[in-house]
């Protein structure tokens, strides 16, 4: 299975080392992906692990209905102890495809990164409207109407 971060690996040589194996990763960049793949996942347990005590809320509910389709990292950045990864994912809602951009804080603490919190940030890409023969966004190859939008 390729990995849903979209790194053009597959899955247990990417994320899957992290969530599967809860190997800790080498940078707040890796810990973005794997985070994004533990929601596409479904997989709270990790999204708590990964997350800081002291941001973390008290009960994590993944909404209901949301489909992640796209991950594309726009910019990393590594200070010491403390870094920023800004990201823009798409996610299927209600039949309409929408953007999510942050700039997620990290910080390096007992040998392993945590997220701390994000700031959103206005889209940088248009709204998708597909037309006739638009291709997925989550890059399954198909067009939309038969795929995320079917």
């Amino acid at each position: 299975m390729n990995c849903p971060c979209r790194s053009g690996e597959i899955f247990d040589l990417c994320c899957g080392r992290f969530i599967s194996h809860r190997l800790p990763a080498e940078n707040a960049q890796q810990l973005m992906r794997s985070r994004y793949s533990a929601y596409v996942l479904n997989d709270v347990e990790y999204l708590n692990e990964t997350w800081h005590p002291d941001y973390r809320p008290a009960a994590l509910q993944p909404e209901r209905g949301i489909r992640w389709l796209r991950l594309d990292v726009i910019a990393f950045c590594e200070q010491g102890y403390e870094a920023t990864v800004e990201f823009e994912a798409l996610f299927l809602v209600d039949g309409r495809v929408d953007t999510l951009h942050e700039s997620s804080r990290f910080v390096f603490e007992q040998g392993r990164w945590l997220y701390t919190s994000g700031e959103m940030m206005e889209p940088t890409r248009k709204p998708f409207q597909p037309a006739r023969n638009t291709s997925c966004p989550c890059a399954s190859g198909l067009k939309f109407k038969r795929c995320c939008g079917g």
